[in-house]
């Protein structure tokens, strides 16, 4: 094989591994937010703590715009999460944690909330 040849070959083996490197580091992961509560709590108002719960969801993107999966992921997590919890109607201490997988064709994102299910209740009545 000729010097050409070789750098030839040697260009096309960079770009490939570079093309590569791109498909598989191209994601993104961040905490989004940090609640006290999924829903306003005041002096008048009580919960009873039920536990640590967590709740996902998961959508798919093809082509960057159609979406395969719930409209809101943050909204459907959190509902994911209070209903695995046995009475609870809201959380505290709330995180969310947002991420993003990217492909050239399609996108996957997953949305995680985790906290301290409550069972909670406004000015003495129960919150349904």
């Amino acid at each position: 094989m000729t010097n050409r040849g070789k750098n030839n070959m040697n260009k096309l083996l960079t770009i490939l591994i570079l093309f590569t490197a791109l498909l598989l580091l191209s994601g993104c992961n961040s905490v989004v937010s940090i609640a006290p509560s999924t829903t306003p709590i005041t002096a008048n108002d009580s919960y009873t703590k039920r536990g640590y719960t967590v709740g996902r969801s998961t959508t798919l993107v093809i082509l960057g715009f159609i979406p395969i999966g719930p409209y809101n992921p943050s909204r459907c997590a959190r509902d994911n999460a209070i209903e695995h919890a046995q009475g609870a109607n809201a959380m505290v201490e709330v995180t969310e944690e947002y991420n993003v997988l990217n492909f050239l064709v399609f996108q996957l994102y997953w949305t995680t909330v985790e906290g301290t299910a409550i069972k909670f209740e406004r000015k003495g009545v129960d919150v349904e």
